[in-house]
């Protein structure tokens, strides 16, 4: 949740002003109905790999290599976006204190440089994988909420705005009230941020008693980061003194903090965020690692033999594990700006859903669990999502994400889905014909 809004605070505002929360709250009751639906299959099918297991068996292998390729897809761009978190304000603080960094101390260096230190904790030991993810629970739910409560506070005591400033939708680029078209691309924050919540699913095999505990999880995760987020986002917009120079900023939150806070505490904010975002950047890496483990141990990904490996001493599949630091740090250097990753993220994360979904409409009729269940509830929710998703993949890819910016992400998105099409005729569609791939027929 603090990693999403402090990544793309900065495009909701510049396109919707503060009215940004209202496009928040569509994005938390449109991501609910996934959760549930998400839920739901995670009750019956408790595998790593997630919806690539789950459309393999709903639907057929060949649509769950490309859910597989999607989800991949969305979290290996995924990952630099989040990482870059901290470069972007790591440069942010330096500069609004007229620090002189080195000329190679950039942005795509620091999120290199996240990216591997994660990686390297991954295989060094999974213990302290666990550690700094507890650690780092601790903090987004301290840090959040008090500095939510803290600014919430200190606007009511002094209050530059009304709560009618919430209702404002001024764009940074025209000076006009949004229309509808800044309104979609603002959801970008909700789209990226309230995803996530899958992960619980993705670890079903090294979680106890799964079949109780993971749909939980995934509902749980959802609403927490929906209402945390909420009063998050509602702090820092009521707490703004110039929106105007806040749009405009590189790093709004960043000003936001200091205007209010001050230097200091603003840096003591920034730090429990830095530890949050790395623990999201662990969580992160080790979501897509098993992911691509599921689909290399089924010999659906190319060099499988490699890929499915896990080492004996930590427990840990090394081998994915630096395949998705070596393709995360490449996507670093092919694009520069953190939106760019995190919309791409959102398009193959948002149709792949969207394949989820209907998987779950198509496989699962007169299937239910007794640990968790919709009933007659699966297919308007079920509907409604699949649509929801289709509108998300519309919004990141049909107008520009900026006045002259063109569609980077759409383009992005269509070349790594037209590189898992290769890989599928090249190499996937050959194994399934002889039968040297699949998931493991059910008994």
């Amino acid at each position: 949740m603090t990693t999403g809004i402090f990544g793309d605070f900065r495009q909701g505002i510049r396109h919707a002003g503060p009215g940004v929360i209202g496009s928040w709250c569509v994005a938390v009751v449109g991501q609910l109905l996934v959760a549930l639906i998400i839920a739901e299959l995670s009750a019956h099918y408790p595998l790593s790999g997630y919806g690539y297991q789950w459309t393999s068996r709903l639907t057929n292998v060949r649509f769950g290599f490309f859910t597989g390729w999607l989800l991949l897809l969305q979290w290996i761009t995924g990952l630099p976006g989040i990482c870059g978190v901290v470069g972007e304000y790591m440069a942010g603080l330096a500069h609004s204190q007229g620090f002189a960094t080195p000329a190679w101390l950039t942005v795509p260096v620091i999120t290199v440089a996240v990216i591997t230190a994660a990686a390297f904790i991954h295989i060094v030991s999974i213990k302290l994988v666990a550690i700094w993810n507890n650690a780092g629970v601790i903090t987004e739910i301290v840090g959040s909420v008090g500095v939510a409560l803290v600014l919430l506070w200190g606007a009511g005591l002094h209050p530059p705005h009304g709560f009618q400033f919430l209702l404002n939708h001024t764009s940074h680029y025209t000076g006009q009230p949004a229309h509808f078209t800044g309104f979609v691309l603002s959801l970008l924050m909700g789209a990226w941020c309230l995803t996530g919540f899958e992960a619980a699913a993705d670890l079903s095999e090294e979680t106890q008693n799964p079949l109780r505990v993971v749909p939980r999880a995934v509902v749980s995760s959802l609403l927490a980061s929906g209402i945390g987020g909420f009063l998050m986002i509602a702090g820092f917009l009521l707490s703004i003194q110039n929106l105007k120079a806040t749009q405009a900023s590189d790093t709004p939150l960043l000003d936001i903090l200091i205007a209010n806070l001050g230097l200091h505490a603003a840096q003591i904010v920034l730090l429990v965020v830095f530890v949050s975002v790395f623990a999201c950047a662990l969580a992160s890496l080790a979501l897509t690692s098993r992911l691509l483990f599921a689909m290399a141990r089924d010999n659906m990904f190319p060099f499988s033999k490699l890929l499915s490996r896990v080492n004996a001493r930590h427990g840990t599949p090394i081998p994915a594990i630096v395949f998705v630091w070596f393709v995360s740090c490449a996507v670093v250097l092919m694009l520069e700006r953190l939106e760019l990753f995190t919309s791409t993220s959102v398009v193959a994360g948002y149709l792949a859903y969207a394949s989820i979904l209907y998987a779950a409409l198509r496989g699962l009729h007169g299937k239910t669990s007794e640990h968790f269940r919709l009933g007659r509830w699966r297919l308007p929710i079920g509907i409604t999502a699949l649509v929801w998703c289709l509108f998300i993949t519309g919004a990141m890819t049909i107008p520009e994400s900026e006045p002259g910016a063109g569609h980077t992400p759409a383009i992005a998105s269509g070349i790594g889905i037209g590189v898992g099409i290769l890989v599928y005729l090249f190499v996937i569609r050959g194994r399934l014909r002889r039968g040297e791939a699949g998931v493991p027929q059910e008994e």
